[in-house]
């Protein structure tokens, strides 16, 4: 028996040295695409300002913590950090980049400067371990060791890591769950220790929530298929026999999510508020035509639209023909692989799985899984065709190519090689016993075609006529890219007060903040607060994102309700400036541009006061230009016991002429363009010393099909030929994606501005539809303003307005809340302190984003912390002084701790009915 183990124990070691060697070969051609170009692994769009910069924080983050701990002797964890943003949790912010996933607290070893290196290596080891426990579920499933080391490649080199975990590192954690879940669930069916269920099922809630909810569903499903796997008998398959294992399932089920409620609890909870969870989007009966027409070559070749990244080795598509080839074996693995075919297949599926938000199939690693097994599975069959089962598999071969290639879509210069080397593979599996027969040449056969569909792969994805690399940084400066010139130019103004910075076009990555200790109006994170969304909302902030936000359109009242005392704009582009933004505070020279701070001294501070308030009924039922001029005049909260305010508007809305340009026509509310590039032009008489909006309410945008742009008048006058090549173009158009978003620039004798459109089809739609375009601050009245559109469509909108907004009140106003204000700020870890001085009743509104998680002290006595100007959070104060305090826990922390205390209870409870269980029955 020891002699045996000491056997299996040797051969399992060597498994591990071979696929190691296996991985770093093909790892290593795979990084060389980068390193021959100078790239480095880090995807410049989300990579740099996500996570490169989620994961240097989080090392600092951690130091930090130790050195408290160990040093100063003393345990204060840091849970809302200023620099993020406007002021953030920092758990439910960089959870879903960083936090929880057990690999990256590797980055309290790496200083920041050297993130990208670990960064790197981090990729490699989640692809790594992936392979690692694929292999150990099919060890379980006695497959042999050729086959698992096969298998593995299949499954950690397929389109999902190539492409997607290279732009997005932590996509590759669900792969290593999945295979650990899965084996977890085999131990329990077959009554072994339930534990590697339990804490796989935990590691990976508190890994990443939005996974971890596709993991719950393939674990159902996959609990579903293996029943009736393993209980073959008629007694088993009974309704009582079932509801007794889902009874079993729902405990240790039970037990892990209590396990990660620590995380997933406080993490899950704020997503419900969010505009993007709650937009309604766009789902279809079915995909577009094209997407149907590429759907088999792409499993082998191209991306597919919509996150369908498969891309297979070829010869894994060989291994389901020889499945399907044997009519009574792994009728399981058939019908799974049905499934998963219809999923892919059906938008509602992509819809489902991905949180019943946008349709995505971000779930293609568990397709990948299931490819992977099936060809572990089919590959001791290659040795054991007879030929019936040979003529199958050169029938579903010639099936599949025709249909593959029946659609001139498909032939793709990509898809036609794969295609070639499907084929290939597959002659060489119906060759084997007749040209050769050496089990050892089929062997290395199969594993060169494997590697070469792999390697294969990877060329195409990283060539220069895809041009993939051109979308990662150069290698080595991603970290100095975090270093802004921008924040260089605040931090040169050596300013101690609390305030923040505004900019326009000059921050060249968002959340750069966080790295260099200043406090910006700009966020780009997968979650956001839903009091800053609501609030940009109201104030229909040139922006389509919810969770994406670089700046407040130069709008001088929502700066100064921001405290934003200085704005950055780079040499020469001053007229980017807002209104009060007079002196030249800062400057800093990074990459030959110089970036300029200028300071406003009517700006106001962290904490301002008012006297009297507005109510949100009244407040709700005003018009956009209404509501952030009576944010000056007093603040909105539900009640109070101040005076109501006496609200006092000087914005004018404008008549304004519209002279079309060619290629657009406007009626009844929609402006239909065929033409890229289409203008209108606005011609009217604005006011002096203003600001002027351009205010568009219900825009939307719908594509049209190249047939669509062309007139009857013109179509009736095209040649056959000319028709002809309209209805080819209009065979390939995609709704769907054409309808995904659209720009208007607002342009003149103004620096040019943006509005970007997102409609129900695009991902990151979170159901924006009203848009106030600041066109700038000018002495002097403006007279006109072009609409430039970007695509041929339908615009549609509601009301389409021009508003000027004087500037005329706005420093009595703003003098009015400097009365009195917050002085002697302090902020501490999770703890921010102030002084005040108040010679009657007033509320302080502190410009900080509303928590649940924040409780007040007034003079040490609690005191009721509440939601004002929708945004941030206010105290009614008291005639006298006072001494503010603030203190933070991050909101449902501590609820879900202690269902992770209960959850390790119950865990040890479990631990111990068992051993005792063993012990009974051994008596």
């Amino acid at each position: 028996m020891k002699m045996k183990k000491k056997i299996s124990t040797e051969r399992r070691t060597t498994y591990y040295l071979v696929y190691t060697l296996a991985f770093g070969i093909i790892a290593l051609i795979l990084y060389m695409h980068f390193f021959l170009n100078g790239k480095s692994l880090i995807w410049s769009h989300d990579g740099v300002p996500q996570h490169l910069n989620s994961l240097a924080y989080y090392g600092d983050y951690l130091r930090e913590i130790l050195q408290q701990l160990f040093i100063e002797h003393k345990l204060e964890i840091p849970m809302w950090d200023m620099h993020i943003g406007y002021g953030s949790d920092i758990l439910t912010t960089l959870h879903y980049y960083v936090i929880g996933d057990p690999l990256t607290l590797l980055s309290v070893l790496v200083p920041a400067d050297k993130t990208e290196y670990l960064y790197a290596f981090l990729i490699f080891l989640r692809i790594y371990l992936a392979g690692i426990t694929f292999s150990r579920y099919c060890f379980y499933h006695k497959n042999s060791s050729q086959a698992t080391l096969l298998g593995s490649l299949v499954y950690i080199f397929a389109g999902w890591t190539i492409y997607a975990s290279m732009k997005h590192p932590y996509f590759a954690n669900p792969m290593i769950y999945l295979p650990l879940i899965l084996l977890g669930i085999d131990k329990i069916y077959r009554k072994e220790k339930p534990y590697v269920f339990i804490w796989s099922v935990a590691l990976a809630g508190v890994s990443n929530f939005y996974f971890f909810y596709m993991l719950g569903i393939f674990m159902v499903l996959y609990a579903a298929f293996d029943y009736f796997v393993v209980f073959t008998d008629k007694q088993e398959r009974k309704l009582l026999c079932i509801g007794k294992w889902l009874a079993v399932f729902a405990g240790y089920s039970m037990i892990a999510v209590l396990l990660a409620a620590v995380i997933l609890l406080p993490v899950v909870l704020p997503v419900f508020g969010t505009g993007r969870f709650q937009a309604e989007n766009y789902v279809p009966v079915f995909y577009d035509r094209i997407y149907y027409e590429k759907y088999l070559t792409c499993l082998i070749g191209e991306n597919m639209i919509q996150w369908g990244v498969a891309g297979y080795t070829a010869i894994a598509m060989t291994g389901v023909f020889v499945l399907f080839s044997k009519r009574k074996k792994n009728t399981a693995l058939k019908w799974g692989f049905v499934l998963l075919n219809i999923f892919l297949l059906l938008p509602f599926a992509g819809h489902v799985l991905n949180g019943f938000s946008y349709v995505s199939n971000r779930w293609i690693w568990a397709y990948g899984m299931m490819i992977a097994y099936i060809f572990v599975k089919a590959y001791p069959e290659f040795y054991l065709l007879d030929r019936i089962e040979k003529r199958r598999v050169f029938v579903f071969l010639m099936i599949y190519c025709c249909m593959a290639l029946f659609p001139e879509a498909a032939r793709t210069e990509r898809n036609m090689s794969a295609m070639i080397l499907l084929v290939f593979s597959t002659a060489v599996i119906l060759l084997y016993g007749s040209i050769f027969v050496r089990k050892r040449n089929l062997c290395m056969m199969v594993s060169v075609l494997l590697t070469a569909g792999i390697v294969f792969n990877i060329y195409y994805q990283y060539s220069y006529e895809k041009d993939y690399l051109s979308e990662f940084t150069d290698r080595g400066k991603a970290m100095e890219k975090l270093e802004s010139g921008t924040d260089l130019a605040v931090l040169d103004t050596d300013d101690p007060s609390v305030f923040r910075y505004d900019q326009q076009d000059a921050l060249s990555y968002d959340n750069s903040a966080m790295q260099m200790g200043t406090n910006s109006t700009a966020y780009y994170f997968s979650v956001a607060s839903g009091s800053i969304g609501k609030y940009f909302d109201e104030m229909y902030l040139n922006t389509p994102w919810e969770q994406h936000y670089d700046n407040l359109d130069g709008r001088t009242i929502l700066d100064r309700l921001a405290s934003v005392k200085y704005f950055v704009t780079k040499n020469g582009e001053y007229r980017y400036l807002p209104y009060s933004y007079y002196w030249l505070t800062g400057s800093a020279k990074k990459n030959s541009s110089i970036y300029e701070a200028f300071e406003s001294r009517e700006s106001l501070p962290l904490g301002y006061t008012y006297n009297s308030f507005i109510p949100r009924e009244k407040y709700d039922k005003m018009n956009v230009t209404e509501k952030q001029q009576a944010l000056l005049q007093g603040v909105v909260v539900e009640e109070a016991s101040l005076s109501e305010a006496d609200l006092e508007f000087t914005d004018q809305e404008i008549p304004f002429e519209i002279k079309k340009g060619k290629g657009c026509s406007l009626k009844d509310g929609k402006i239909k363009v065929t033409k890229e590039g289409a203008e209108l032009e606005l011609v009217f008489q604005g006011l002096d010393n203003s600001e002027t909006y351009l205010i568009a309410e219900g825009l939307d945008y719908d594509g049209l099909s190249p047939r669509e742009t062309v007139s009857e008048k013109k179509w009736e006058k095209m040649s056959r030929y000319e028709k002809n090549q309209v209805i080819h173009q209009d065979s390939h158009w995609r709704y769907w994606k054409e309808s995904q978003k659209a720009s208007v620039k607002v342009g003149g004798r103004f620096p040019d501005k943006t509005i970007r459109i997102f409609t129900d089809k695009y991902n990151a739609y979170s159901g924006k539809h009203n848009f106030l375009c600041n066109t700038g601050y000018g002495k002097k009245a403006k007279t006109s303003m072009t609409l430039t559109f970007e695509k041929t469509g339908v615009y549609t909108f509601d009301d389409l307005r021009i508003v000027c907004q004087p500037m005329d009140k706005l420093a009595e106003q703003t003098e009015k809340l400097k009365e009195d204000i917050l002085t002697d700020i302090s902020i501490d870890t999770n703890r921010i302190t102030g002084k005040i001085s108040l010679s009657e009743p007033k509320a302080l509104v502190l410009s900080l984003p509303y928590s649940k998680g924040f409780r007040a002290y007034v003079d040490g006595k609690e005191t009721d912390l509440i939601q004002a100007n929708t945004m941030y959070m206010g105290l009614m104060l008291d005639a006298g002084e006072h001494e503010i305090q603030l203190v933070y826990c991050t909101p449902f922390l501590i609820p879900g701790l202690c269902l992770t205390l209960a959850g390790a209870l119950c865990y040890i409870c479990l631990v111990f009915f068992r051993r005792n269980k063993k012990k009974v029955q051994k008596l």
